[in-house]
C-alpha cells in the first residue's frame, strides 16, 4: 500500500470529541486510507451506497445508535453524502455518544459539506485526499524511479488505480471521467444532459 501524507495528520486526531470528515475524489482511496485506523480496533462499516444503509439511519436516536454499536469504538460512514439525515446522526453521535469515534467519507463535497457545516461547527476536522503526490510516489518507488515516470503522470494522472495497473492507464481514465466525474459534476446542478455540460 501507498502510504499517504494525511494519514498521520488524521490519526492524531483520533478520539478528540469530533468527528473526521474525509472529502476526495472517486477513486482517490479514502476508503483504503480510513480503514488503516482501525485495523485492531472493533469498528461498524456502513456504506452509503447500501439502499438498507440509506434507510437505515433514517430519524434514528442515540438510544438507538448506542445498541447498534454495541463495544464498538470507530463508526465509519463511507460515502457518506448518500446517507439520509447523516448530519443528524452525526451530531448524535458527536455530542450524545462521546467516546464513539465517528470518520465519514465522502466523494461529493458539494452534498456532505454544506450539511456537515450547519450541524457540526466546531465538532468536526475536515481533510481533502488529492489523488497521489509526487512526493508521495517517491517515498513509494524512489526518486530516480518517479523521475523517470514524469512524462507519463503528466498525461496519466496519479490516481490510485492508473498508478497501481499499469498497461490499463488510458481505460482506467475514461472509466473514471463516465462513471465518476461526470457523474457528480452531474449531480451538483441536477444536469440532465451531459453533452451540454
Amino acid at each position: 500500500m501507498i502510504d499517504r501524507v494525511i494519514t498521520d495528520r488524521i490519526s492524531s486526531r483520533l478520539f478528540k470529541g469530533k468527528a473526521i470528515i474525509v472529502f476526495g475524489a472517486r477513486p482517490t482511496g479514502k476508503s483504503t486510507m480510513v480503514k488503516t485506523f482501525f485495523t485492531d480496533k472493533d469498528h461498524l462499516y456502513l456504506n452509503g451506497d447500501d439502499a438498507d444503509v440509506r434507510e437505515m439511519r433514517t430519524n434514528t436516536t442515540a438510544a438507538r445508535l448506542k445498541v447498534i454499536m454495541g463495544n464498538k469504538i470507530i463508526l465509519f460512514l463511507d460515502e457518506a453524502q448518500r446517507i439520509i439525515n447523516i448530519t443528524s446522526t452525526s451530531k448524535l453521535f458527536t455530542y450524545k455518544l462521546k467516546n464513539i469515534q465517528v470518520i465519514a467519507t465522502s466523494s461529493s463535497a458539494f452534498e456532505l459539506s454544506n450539511q456537515v457545516n450547519e450541524l457540526l461547527t466546531g465538532k468536526k476536522y475536515e481533510y481533502m485526499l488529492y489523488p497521489l503526490s509526487f512526493s508521495e510516489m517517491v517515498e513509494h518507488h524512489g526518486l530516480v524511479k518517479e523521475k523517470r515516470m514524469i512524462e507519463h503522470r503528466l498525461v496519466y494522472g496519479y490516481y490510485t488505480e492508473i498508478v497501481t495497473k499499469p498497461g490499463e492507464e488510458g481505460e482506467i481514465l475514461k472509466l473514471l471521467a463516465n462513471s465518476y466525474l461526470y457523474k457528480d459534476l452531474l449531480m451538483l446542478e441536477q444536469l440532465k444532459k451531459p453533452m451540454l455540460l
